[in-house]
């Protein structure tokens, strides 16, 4: 997990890199302070330092065989704290997932002209999972998944078959929701025909107020939610 931007809303805390840095010694007892500044996405120094920190609290240890061979073994503290560390961060994420669904659900529901009654759901990432379990709490009836993807029609996505985005004229929704984080511009341009049969197209890439052309900003602090799907 990367550090974020001075400009996230999601900042590491220093229990999560406690987190990482344990973890990372669990999988590899060999790895290097070097190593562990890239994965854990924390500069050498401050690596030496929650090192120095986890030795003093009895949760690591090192053994050193010359300068260039030492090794990290996490204690049955250390051990039993990662455990504690993992279940609280399970917590927080679940959180989370909660508070993302509501927040996409009132996203939705804002930018709808009326009350959706049939949608369809394009898309089949992460971002497009949360969309449709926040459709479900809008009680909009889903008509279909859909996607453009070569090869992806016919896969299995939270229990539904999804379709070719080709079909999406034929399921005749009030609106088509566009949950891909990468392909967002390019999905909406090749479904602007539907607007002629009023069909909405929204759009949840940005996640913010709409733009001038009634979709939503990419520059938005709610962008998190996309950010912390994508790593």
């Amino acid at each position: 997990m990367q550090t974020k931007s001075p400009q996230s809303l999601y900042t590491q805390s220093p229990k999560l890199n406690q987190l990482n840095i344990l973890k990372e010694v669990a999988a590899n007892a060999k790895v290097t302070q070097a190593e562990l500044a890239k994965r854990c996405g924390l500069s050498v120094a401050m690596v030496n330092n929650y090192m120095k920190e986890l030795c003093g609290s009895g949760l690591l240890e090192y053994h050193r065989r010359s300068i260039k061979n030492v090794t990290y073994h996490l204690t049955p503290a250390g051990q039993d704290h990662l455990k504690i560390l993992q279940a609280e961060l399970i917590s927080e994420m679940v959180g989370m997932f909660v508070a993302a669904k509501e927040q996409i659900r009132d996203r939705i529901v804002d930018q709808a002209k009326a009350e959706l009654r049939r949608v369809v759901l394009i898309g089949s990432g992460s971002l497009a999972q949360l969309a449709f379990h926040a459709l479900e709490l809008a009680n909009a009836n889903i008509v279909g998944i859909c996607s453009d993807k070569p090869g992806v029609a016919g896969k299995d996505f939270c229990g539904r078959e999804i379709l070719n985005a080709s079909q999406i004229r034929y399921l005749a929704p009030d609106a088509v929701i566009v949950a891909d984080s990468h392909r967002a511009a390019d999905i909406c341009r090749n479904l602007d025909f539907l607007k002629d049969q009023g069909i909405e197209i929204i759009r949840l890439d940005g996640l913010s107020d709409f733009n001038a052309v009634g979709y939503l900003k990419p520059d938005s602090p709610d962008r998190i939610v996309t950010d912390l799907l994508n790593n």
